[in-house]
């Protein structure tokens, strides 16, 4: 499902020549994911990649455009290593807002979007995420470099939002790095 979800997003942005790059980038997060208990007597967290390429989508002059906020959808793919020894791969789409406050070699910025996640197994260590299908809420800061480099800081977190009986979302705190042309 995944492999179909990468191959998709990458024939569709390759064959529609109307669609513009520009202030788009990749992005690359790692991050950990605490346990939802620790019955163990050593910290039994794990680490979380996420690689993703963000679409800027170019707006007329606007609310958002007038006052320094970009719309973005992300395409995200997702592994994380499962601290009981099996690992977990996805794959999301996530629409968010960015805003931007812009100086000469730097900038400084905030994220916020809301999208799905399709999870490879619905459980992770010691959670049951109810469904292979999960919301994701992402929140991020940081800086931008000469208008190409970012580097940040970012909360994501994971659930079904109770649409499924179980729901043990879980919490990935990490950092992150972009390149944007």
């Amino acid at each position: 499902m995944v492999k179909i979800f990468l191959y998709s997003t990458f024939i569709i942005l390759i064959l529609t020549p109307q669609i513009s790059l520009a202030n788009s980038g990749l992005t690359y997060i790692q991050s950990e994911i605490d346990p939802r208990w620790d019955g163990w007597k050593e910290s039994n967290s794990s680490t979380a990649y996420r690689f993703a390429y963000v679409h800027n989508i170019e707006m007329d002059d606007n609310f958002l455009s007038r006052n320094n906020i970009d719309f973005n959808v992300e395409f995200a793919y997702h592994h994380w290593d499962d601290f009981l020894s099996s690992s977990k791969n996805g794959g999301s789409i996530t629409p968010s807002l960015r805003y931007q406050i812009e100086f000469d070699y730097l900038s400084l910025y905030v994220e916020l979007g809301i999208g799905a996640t399709y999870l490879s197994s619905p459980y992770y260590g010691d959670r049951d995420m109810g469904s292979h299908w999960q919301f994701e809420d992402k929140l991020g800061a940081g800086v931008v470099l000469f208008k190409h480099h970012q580097l940040g800081f970012s909360f994501i977190h994971y659930s079904n939002a109770n649409l499924a009986q179980k729901n043990d979302g879980l919490n990935a705190v990490g950092f992150s790095y972009g390149f944007f042309w």
